[in-house]
């Protein structure tokens, strides 16, 4: 920063050199100019003029040439002087002088009578212009003496700057001297400090415990500590100097290292370098193979890119921790032993108590006096109250096992919150209660999650606030939500119900609590259903709460992480598509108004082995639905005049041989709030263009359930006149065995067990859990004269034991409204 102004003063006087050198030349050519001269020739040539023009004026013919000779020669000189200074120094008298000889020039030029006879007037108009050459002659000797004069003040004005200049430079030299002292002491402390750094680095590197080796961008080895030496049996003089990857990477390894150090040399970017801790394989002087931890970092200096590496020999670390890891196997092992144990034990609890409550509900027909009557009632509902207990302490303790490999998948949370909200409808609107679904947060993206465990936290808060909000309004609210950088699911469950105190809040997702006014014993259970809910979201990363207040209402909510996944990844991890041959033929209804997509989806179901009719619009949709029983219905949604939706109303309200024949809509794009409005209007699922076979061939498999020779029976179609809901033969035998009022009581327990056992079934999460819990429904509804409740029990059964769950949970959405009918049934018969 110094030097920066002594150079630009340097420059200055360099300039200022150049500007007095080329003054001093311009003042010596003022002093050698011929101005004044050439003026004052120029005025000695007019008076030249004027005495030979009087020569000839005497009469001698020989003067008349001497004349004409002035003439010219002032004639030149005024032509020289005009082109001399120009236009503007005494432009006026040149011109006077100029335009008299142009006047005279022709007498000059004629002949010598014609001149003769001429002079008179040549002679006045010479001493019209005779002070004219002496004036100009004058002014030119002033102007040369007056631009001497500015050259030699210009001359001064610069050798005085130059003064000043070579002042600044030679201030400006001496306080660069000092600095550079100044610059040379700190320097030569550096020196010495950077000598006493490096002096410890090497004592620091030999004292190190981790082997530090420094590699150049060839894979040459450039220092080597004593750690390492201990480390790879190599000394420092044997290391340096020779390949690190022949010398200490196992061979399996070596290709992979000279890609990684080829492709450094060729792009100067590393993937390696400076990305903390990571494990390698690497070999010691004998050979041995053994696990280090890495960590490198890249250092550029001027000889080139050196990579520093921390090496640690882990091999007793991970044994260790093979040890650690057999310890625990062991332990989860115990673990799973014992929460095996206890759910064999609690299952053989409740096998007895079976069988005790339904001797207890068969001693009520006997004769018994009042205080027996009381002792069995007590003991039949201390009975019902162990058997809750029983199958809540089984949900805590699947929850618990399942804790730790709880199965997560790609899941479309607007497909999977309408599947709730139409399973638990026929619950709500028995209870008189106005159940909403609120999806304005969603969108169609597919989220990594558990699916099964949202399901059943979403189930259990809808059951209990259909339970204590009856005649009341409850809303199922869904949406993402971006927290510390990452996408969240939130949830609520809003009820109008009669609300928590704030002291109780606290309380109630503590396992075996039970609130004294929302939660009171009046609406059964054990207090275990939140405490469930809340160890599943936990489970899933989440918390949940909730806010309420007294006589407004509740609102349970929490939100869970839900990482985003690509549509065409989830497709991929969902492993390879069962085989299309393994299906039978399907009748199918393609609806399209754009012919190429029409045979393009027909062509593809045709390929799998399929049975295709086609519709060009909506209208005709109708006609083909109204004419052919079809498997299923693929509805395009935008078509001119009648629109998908309109047409699947159509079709549904016809009452033709295709009223409950699943119609799946078709289309290119749909938002949450459109997927609603289709299946408000009655279709089922979705198929998004452009269309994949192994998408297509999923979704018909979902939706109109598996095809091969081991499917389970078919849903059976809830019609008027068709499957009576009560068997009229079990129920007589009832009514022969019981008195009314025995069989009313066995009712309404039946009742109060089916709707537990019901919640249980719904939310179960593995098949086995599903196939037990059916098979102990059909059973006990089957005694009862439950017929077609029996009967969908029954293929529930029979579908998980043939493997096909996802069939199984399609049945599961119909057994709400089935077990709405029957116990309806149950009741008129009762009343009859």
């Amino acid at each position: 920063m110094l030097a920066l102004p002594i150079v630009a003063t340097i420059a200055l006087a360099a300039f200022l050199v150049f500007g007095i050198s080329d003054s001093i030349r311009n003042l010596g050519g003022a002093q050698r100019d011929n101005s004044g001269w050439f003026y004052a020739q120029m005025e000695v040539d007019f008076l030249k003029l004027e005495r030979a023009l009087d020569r000839a004026e005497a009469g001698d013919a020989a003067t008349l040439k001497t004349l004409r000779q002035r003439f010219d020669v002032f004639y030149s000189r005024v032509r020289i002087a005009e082109r001399r200074h120009g236009p503007d120094w005494h432009t006026p008298d040149i011109d006077r002088i100029r335009q008299m000889l142009n006047a005279l020039a022709p007498l000059v030029d004629g002949d010598d009578a014609t001149l003769a006879d001429g002079l008179p007037s040549f002679a006045g108009q010479l001493a019209a212009i005779a002070p004219l050459p002496r004036l100009i002659a004058q002014d030119a000797i002033a102007q040369t003496a007056t631009s001497a004069a500015s050259e030699r003040e210009r001359i001064v004005h610069l050798v005085e700057m130059l003064a000043a200049a070579i002042t600044l430079v030679t201030a400006g030299m001496m306080l660069l001297t000092v600095c550079l002292a100044r610059q040379t002491r700190t320097l030569r402390a550096a020196i010495d400090d950077a000598r006493d750094k490096q002096l410890r680095l090497e004592t620091t590197l030999r004292a190190s415990l981790d082997a530090i080796m420094v590699v150049d961008d060839h894979g040459i080895i450039r220092d080597y500590n004593g750690s390492a030496a201990k480390i790879f049996g190599y000394g420092h003089d044997e290391a340096v100097g020779r390949d690190f990857i022949d010398l200490m990477i196992p061979p399996h390894l070596r290709e992979e290292q000279r890609a990684i150090v080829a492709r450094f040399r060729r792009t100067n970017q590393t993937r390696i370098a400076d990305e903390g801790r990571r494990e390698y394989e690497m070999m010691d002087r004998d050979g041995r193979v053994f696990p280090a931890e890495i960590s490198i970092s890249l250092a550029r200096t001027e000889a080139g890119p050196l990579f520093v590496s921390y090496i640690r020999d882990i091999t007793e670390k991970r044994q260790k921790e093979q040890e650690m890891l057999k310890a625990r196997d062991a332990a989860v092992e115990a673990y799973r032993e014992k929460s095996r144990f206890f759910a064999v034990m609690s299952h053989e609890m409740r096998t007895p108590m079976n069988g005790v409550m339904a001797a207890l509900q068969l001693l009520r027909n006997s004769r018994l006096d009042e205080q027996q009557r009381r002792y069995l009632q007590a003991a039949l509902t201390s009975g019902d109250i162990l058997l809750d207990h029983i199958n809540d302490v089984l949900a805590i303790e699947r929850s618990e096992i399942e804790d730790q490999d709880r199965p997560r998948e790609a899941c479309d949370l607007s497909e999977l919150t309408f599947h709730i909200h139409h399973m638990m409808q026929p619950l709500a609107a028995a209870s008189d209660i106005e159940f909403d679904l609120n999806q304005q947060g969603l969108d169609d993206r597919l989220v990594d999650i558990d699916a099964r465990a949202l399901r059943q936290v979403l189930v259990n808060l809808l059951s209990n606030a259909i339970k204590f909000a009856p005649g009341r309004q409850i809303t199922l609210r869904a949406g993402y939500v971006t927290a510390d950088g990452q996408d969240h699911a939130r949830f609520e469950v809003i009820d109008t119900g009669d609300g928590i105190s704030e002291a109780n809040i606290a309380r109630i997702f503590d396992d075996f609590v039970s609130l004294d006014s929302r939660y009171e014993r009046r609406t059964g259970g054990t207090g275990l259903g939140l405490g469930i809910a809340r160890r599943l979201v936990r489970n899933m990363g989440g918390e949940i709460g909730c806010e309420s207040t007294p006589g407004q209402g509740a609102r349970f909510h929490f939100q869970i992480p839900a990482r985003t996944i690509p549509r065409d990844q989830a497709e991929q991890s969902d492993g390879p598509a069962a085989p299309l041959a393994e299906t039978r033929p399907l009748d199918l209804l393609v609806v399209d108004d754009n012919a190429i997509n029409r045979d393009l989806l027909g062509a593809m179901l045709l390929g799998m082995g399929h049975r295709v009719a086609y519709a060009e619009g909506g209208p005709q949709a109708i006609e083909s639905a109204a004419a052919a029983r079809f498997d299923a219905i693929l509805m395009d949604i935008s078509m001119p005049g009648m629109n998908g939706m309109q047409a699947t109303r159509a079709i549904r309200s016809a009452g033709g041989p295709n009223r409950t024949t699943p119609i799946i809509p078709v289309t290119a794009h749909a938002l949450a709030g459109e997927r609603e409005e289709f299946t408000k209007a009655g279709m089922t699922g979705f198929i998004r263009k452009p269309i994949d076979m192994t998408g297509l061939d999923d979704t018909l498999r979902q939706i109109v359930g598996p095809r091969t020779s081991n499917t389970p029976a078919p849903l059976p179609e809830v019609r008027k006149g068709e499957d009576d809901l009560i068997d009229p033969d079990q129920w007589s035998q009832l009514t022969d065995l019981l008195s009314r009022d025995a069989l009313a009581d066995r009712i309404a327990r039946i009742t109060t067990q089916v709707e537990t056992d019901l919640h249980l079934l719904m939310t179960s999460e593995t098949t086995d859990d599903m196939r037990a819990k059916a098979h102990e429904m059909a059973g006990m509804c089957g005694m009862f004269g439950a017929l077609r409740l029996h009967g969908l029990l029954s293929s529930v059964e029979e579908a998980c034991k043939t493997g096909h769950a996802a069939w199984a949970r399609q049945l599961l959405d119909h057994l709400p409204t089935t077990w709405q009918e029957t116990r309806d049934a149950w009741q008129a018969e009762l009343a009859d």
